[in-house]
């Protein structure tokens, strides 16, 4: 075992108790992981990060009450830019793959997955490396992403500026970077992203993932 996450601290976002317990003890005996807490929704570990805590990795929930994991991921990268994240699901689809790479998670795992399959995908993103399965990688979900959401753009009468603006979002750049590349101010690129966000209906970049994956899960 590599040295450099002996004792990484750990927190796991996850409504199922049982599977929670479970993967804690699996950490805690197999790679000597400290699992620092848990939480039974995105809400309440995001104001545990908040406070000030600083885990070494988040293992994620994708769906939950209260917050789910494409709305955490999103606040997570605008609180805390970089924290390494995996994600983990019932629903391993090509779309929940890509969706939450889009959304800036390290990693992605099948709750199913096998026990050695879940130690590697945990070390792996510990180490500051990626974890995905292939699905996700193909340049067919690139193709079929990019064609989902020129269609929502039109439906949502979205402005040619404003789809620049949503694909450099979507991008995970904030907006001073959009507003540097662009050559606009800070407050124009605030203002178009309310726009966006009025015209889709939603409060929040996750909420326009979420109108994508519907979409696209409904092929």
């Amino acid at each position: 075992m590599s040295s450099n996450f002996t004792k990484a601290r750990i927190i796991i976002v996850e409504d199922n108790e049982i599977f929670s317990d479970g993967i804690r003890r699996i950490l805690e005996s197999n790679l000597n992981l400290e699992v620092k807490a848990s939480f039974g929704n995105g809400e309440d570990a995001l104001n545990y990060l908040k406070a000030g805590e600083n885990p070494d990795m988040i293992l994620l929930d994708l769906y939950m009450p209260q917050m789910n994991g494409l709305e955490f991921l999103e606040y997570v990268q605008e609180e805390r830019p970089g924290m390494k994240i995996l994600v983990t699901s019932m629903q391993p689809s090509e779309t929940n793959i890509f969706l939450t790479r889009k959304l800036g998670a390290h990693g992605f795992i099948a709750k199913d997955s096998s026990l050695k399959k879940m130690l590697l995908a945990v070390k792996e993103v510990l180490n500051g490396d990626f974890y995905f399965p292939e699905e996700g990688k193909s340049l067919g979900s690139f193709d079929r992403v990019d064609l989902t959401i020129k269609k929502l753009c039109k439906k949502f009468e979205i402005s040619r500026s404003e789809v620049k603006i949503l694909d450099m979002l979507l991008d995970q750049k904030k907006n001073k970077e959009i507003a540097q590349e662009l050559h606009l101010s800070p407050m124009t690129v605030k203002t178009h992203r309310k726009n966006i966000y009025r015209k889709f209906g939603v409060h929040s970049l996750a909420g326009i993932v979420f109108l994508l994956k519907e979409e696209l899960d409904r092929g």
